[in-house]
């Protein structure tokens, strides 16, 4: 598009309206992101209570909290499916009587849950054990059974949640590809943080060093986890076993697991790369609890426009070349979303210091947030358009590829660049 039809563009009344509607539409979605705080709280409670008594506990718990935080247990593979699904019709806004779709769906995301814990416990483990020095942990049952404990819970509640929220949304003819995924990834966010936190409380890592930092054992407590994690994976073999022959139930497995082996695997090597950060985050408390949000609000952004692009793909209303990217009518979507999102971190850089008590760093928070938003998605929104259009001319699903990319990349991008801040402010 030139420069000269692009300036005509906006000074369109009817487009400046709907630029005006879409930023509203996103940051009413947007704001249920600042319930992250409250995971960004839990988090940061945990990280500087174990942080000021055993330092390498407390690497032990940022180690997995990347993660975590970044897998949804399949709850954007959900999100995305239900959006373009509900519109074309192949499945019903019904929770209970619903199309065979909508089951093997569900089935798909609950087995990509478990995938998901599993290949974080690997990960974690080969990372602990190459980076944690004398104080990694030798003993691999911890990375089994916590990852699992903390995803699949949080999975089974929040899968559920996910389609309440798609049928209503749907049912008030508003659009589940904005509303569902950012309010449903804040929910996951804190969810899979309370879950993590209670599972640090009930097994006390602190315990397992010695005063001079190094490993010496684990607590009984986790060989207790054990048994909550067979059954579980015994439920899920057991899903597998009946949606086994069912196309969209192996779509869903074969297209996605791949790709989130690539995300975790980044993931849970972003966990290493936080854990250098800890004077950092231990001096600028702020930092660490808007960590989650800056995540979460991210991820959401350019899921919506990815969602979005992906339903009108579908649909046929805008054609599969990479120069649709300069389409006059998804603009109004990539400003609208971004101006949403950089307001709402006007709003994290003020409250991550008010929450954290350390209000004289708030202009430090506040610049950082901005920073990370503004690159962030721009820089991601890039990468997903491009991938999107890619992916389906070789017909394949967006839908199971585009969300596990999103919050691999807004985690990877958001740790990375507090990596970098951390070396400068200490």
């Amino acid at each position: 598009m030139r420069k000269i039809h692009l300036i005509e563009w906006f000074k369109k009344p009817t487009m400046l309206r709907i630029i005006f509607l879409i930023i509203a539409q996103a940051f009413i979605a947007l704001l249920f992101d600042v319930f992250g705080l409250g995971a960004g709280s839990i988090g940061s409670y945990t990280f500087l209570k174990y942080a000021s008594i055993f330092s390498n506990a407390s690497a032990f718990i940022i180690l997995l909290y990347p993660p975590l935080l970044s897998s949804d247990g399949g709850i954007g593979v959900l999100a995305s499916h239900l959006g373009t699904s509900l519109h074309i019709g192949s499945i019903k806004p019904s929770l209970f009587k619903n199309t065979k779709n909508y089951w093997a769906l569900m089935a798909g995301v609950l087995t990509l849950g478990v995938f998901n814990s599993l290949w974080i416990a690997l990960i974690s483990y080969i990372t602990n054990l190459a980076t944690l020095g004398p104080s990694r942990v030798l003993n691999p049952l911890p990375f089994i059974v916590i990852p699992i404990l903390s995803l699949t819970m949080a999975s089974l509640l929040s899968s559920q949640l996910t389609s309440l929220l798609a049928f209503f949304v749907f049912k008030r003819k508003l659009n589940p590809d904005i509303l569902v995924y950012p309010t449903m990834s804040t929910i996951n966010n804190i969810l899979s943080t309370v879950f993590y936190a209670l599972l640090i409380f009930l097994f006390k890592p602190a315990n397992w060093f010695t005063t001079e930092g190094k490993w010496i054992r684990i607590s009984r407590g986790v060989y207790f986890g054990l048994i909550p994690v067979i059954l579980y994976l015994t439920f899920v073999i057991v899903l597998v076993s009946k949606f086994s022959k069912n196309k969209r139930f192996r779509a869903i497995l074969k297209q996605a697991i791949p790709i989130q082996s690539i995300t975790l695997t980044i993931n849970s090597l972003t966990g290493g790369i936080l854990s250098k950060a800890g004077s950092a985050l231990t001096n600028y408390p702020g930092l660490f609890l808007i960590y989650p949000a800056l995540i979460d609000t991210l991820g959401d952004e350019v899921s919506m426009v990815a969602n979005t692009t992906s339903t009108h793909l579908s649909m046929g209303s805008i054609v599969p070349t990479y120069h649709a990217f300069k389409d006059k009518d998804l603009w109004p979507n990539f400003i609208g979303v971004g101006v949403a999102g950089l307001l709402l971190h006007v709003i994290y850089g003020v409250l991550g210091s008010v929450f954290a008590g350390d209000f004289a760093h708030i202009g430090v928070v506040f610049g950082i947030a901005l920073l990370i938003n503004g690159f962030g998605f721009l820089l991601i929104l890039f990468v997903i358009f491009s991938l999107i259009i890619f992916v389906f001319k070789k017909g394949l699903d967006p839908d199971n590829l585009s969300v596990p990319i999103i919050a691999s990349l807004s985690n990877l991008v958001v740790s990375t660049l507090l990596l970098l801040v951390s070396f400068v402010l200490t």
